[in-house]
């Protein structure tokens, strides 16, 4: 894992925690991301709602970037301009630096979390750089007396370039009630914006991810029901933005035989045995090792680097013609 922190503003800092490449990893030229936008009323960032957040989405496989942006407590005369710049910097800056953090082309997405959550559905609505795809949790959207800042209108500002959204929340919410959720995705719905939402049966505000990490040591913060949100919202965001290649399934191919069948199935071919032992001779001396019975070509290569990837995608090309 790389770490990277860039100060966008004297207020605002940008954390970014990225997968490196890995040979093991083949199928994986970029990820997809995600901005994670503590909530806080807008006093504070809370940690509880950051790199826990970020680190599950790491885990993931997504390159998990953690904004903590302009808020009284730093800055006492702020005003909401001042944290709504610091997401677009940061969305311009992952967008500069796309290549370096290996970002996946389209599939930037932003979540927020109650006060982050009304910052993230603002951004999402009103600025010029917005994600992919948002994700809202237990958000502030309506007028409420307890944020220190209040956003511009969010529902009025609803378009057809606002993002598809997946929300959750809980029944129980006293600080962000249902009223919240409810109100964007009625707003979504008569936009014809795409959305997912999820009002749980119990639980109090700030949950985060619901476990005993993010749980401050308070048994009312541990919630197993309400922690299926995170498993929910990767799958949702996987049907938005994609998935990793799986050869053979989901990478456009749909040859009987390739460098992904495993070695022991294309060796029982006569046919396809003659086209791999043609192009590489070693196999045969290899084959009668116990891991070369299940391995693929591609995966071999990875522990035999003068295999060229030309070589590879012939011999592939060869074999996908078999019946």
């Amino acid at each position: 894992m790389k770490l990277i922190e860039v100060q966008l503003t004297k207020y605002a800092t940008l954390t970014g925690f990225l997968h490196e490449p890995s040979a093991e990893m083949g199928n994986i030229d970029t990820h997809p991301a995600i901005l994670v936008l503590p909530g806080g009323g807008f006093r504070m960032c809370s940690k509880r709602e950051g790199e826990p957040v970020a680190m599950a989405f790491f885990a993931e496989g997504y390159q998990a970037f953690v904004l903590d942006y302009t808020h009284v407590t730093k800055k006492p005369d702020a005003t909401i301009e001042d944290p709504m710049q610091d997401v677009q910097l940061a969305l311009a800056h992952l967008q500069e630096h796309e290549k370096d953090y290996r970002i996946a082309q389209h599939k930037m997405a932003m979540i927020g979390f109650s006060g982050g959550g009304h910052l993230a559905s603002a951004s999402a609505t009103h600025g010029p750089l917005r994600p992919d795809a948002l994700v809202l949790g237990y958000p502030g959207i309506v007028h409420s007396d307890l944020r220190a800042l209040e956003c511009p209108d969010i529902i009025e500002s609803i378009d057809e370039h606002t993002p598809p959204t997946f929300l959750f929340s809980t029944r129980d919410d006293q600080v962000t009630p249902p009223v919240h959720p409810l109100t964007f995705a009625q707003a979504l719905d008569a936009a014809g914006i795409d959305f997912e939402l999820h009002i749980f049966r119990s639980g109090v505000h700030g949950l985060s991810l619901a476990n005993s990490l993010t749980s401050n040591g308070d048994k009312k913060n541990v919630n197993p029901i309400f922690a299926q949100w995170f498993p929910m919202c990767i799958q949702w965001l996987t049907d938005k933005l994609g998935d990793f290649t799986i050869y053979g399934v989901n990478d456009g191919r749909f040859g009987r035989y390739g460098i992904d069948t495993p070695l022991n199935t294309l060796l029982e071919n006569e046919e396809a045995r003659s086209i791999v032992i043609g192009s590489l001779p070693m196999i045969a001396q290899m084959q009668g090792h116990p891991m070369m019975q299940t391995a693929t070509l591609r995966q071999i290569q990875g522990y035999v680097p003068q295999i060229s990837k030309e070589t590879m995608a012939e011999l592939d090309a060869k074999l996908q013609l078999l019946k």
